[in-house]
C-alpha cells in the first residue's frame, strides 16, 4: 500500500518496528525494513554491557549501523533520546548524521525543546519520525511545526515506557489526527491483530508504530 507514510520513509509498508532497547540488533532490524516496514535500532542494540561513556555508546551504535548495512539496502532508523541530560544525545546525533542513516525516531519528554535536534536531522536529510513519551496536542503541533515526517500516537496500552496520561490508544488516536493536518499519525500501542490495525486506520492512523 502506498500513503504519506511509506512515501516519506521510503518503505513498503506503514509498519514501523518498536526499538525494545537492549532487545533489537541488526539482524532483526534488517530481517524487518526487508520485509518492507521500517527497521529502528534501540537505544542499546546489540549490546550486552552498558558503558557510562557517551562516546563509547556512539561508537557501539556507529558499528550495529555498519552490521546492518551489511544485511540491507532498505531504510532503517536509530532512536534519538532527548531528556535533559544531553550527554549521550550530541554525539549520537552528529555521528547518525555522519552516516547518513535514513530515519532517526526521536523519543522525549514533554516540555522539552526540540528545536536544535530538528533543524540538524532536517539540515542532513534526515526523516524525523517524533514519538514523545506523552502524546498531547500541543507537542503534536510542536512537531508538525518544526518539519517532523511522522507522529506516533502512543496510549496507555503499550508495553515499555508508558504514557503519563491513562488514555487508550484508541482515544489517542483520533485526538491527535484531528488536531495536525501536514503530518501523518502512527499508532502505538495495544494492537496486537488485524482488528486493531483496521481500527486504527478507521480513525485515522496512516500507519501501526
Amino acid at each position: 500500500m502506498k500513503n504519506r507514510i511509506t512515501e516519506r520513509l521510503g518503505i513498503k509498508y506503514p509498519i514501523i518496528q518498536g526499538p525494545m532497547a537492549w532487545l533489537t540488533d541488526a539482524k532483526l532490524v534488517a530481517a524487518v525494513s526487508n520485509a518492507g516496514g521500517l527497521g529502528i535500532l534501540g537505544p542499546s542494540a546489540g549490546q550486552t554491557t552498558s558503558t557510562p561513556s557517551p562516546e563509547e555508546t556512539m561508537e557501539r551504535m556507529r558499528a550495529e549501523i555498519k552490521k546492518t548495512r551489511a544485511l540491507t539496502d532498505k531504510p532503517f532508523g536509530v532512536v534519538i533520546l532527548v531528556d535533559t541530560d544531553m550527554r549521550f544525545t550530541e554525539p549520537l546525533l552528529e555521528m547518525i548524521i555522519e552516516e547518513k542513516v535514513a530515519v532517526a525516531l526521536v523519543n522525549g519528554l514533554s516540555g522539552m525543546d526540540y528545536t536544535d535536534t530538528f533543524k540538524k536531522l532536517k539540515n542532513a536529510g534526515i526523516k524525523i519520525v517524533f514519538r514523545p513519551l506523552d502524546p498531547t496536542i500541543e507537542n503534536a503541533k510542536m512537531a508538525e511545526r518544526l518539519g517532523a515526517d511522522v507522529y506516533v500516537a502512543t496510549g496507555f496500552d503499550e508495553g515499555g515506557t508508558l504514557p503519563g496520561a491513562q488514555i487508550g490508544t484508541l482515544s489517542m488516536v483520533p485526538l491527535i489526527v484531528d488536531a495536525v493536518k501536514d503530518i501523518p499519525v502512527m499508532a502505538a500501542g495495544g494492537i496486537g491483530d488485524i482488528r486493531g490495525v483496521r481500527a486504527a486506520f478507521a480513525l485515522g492512523a496512516e500507519g501501526i508504530f
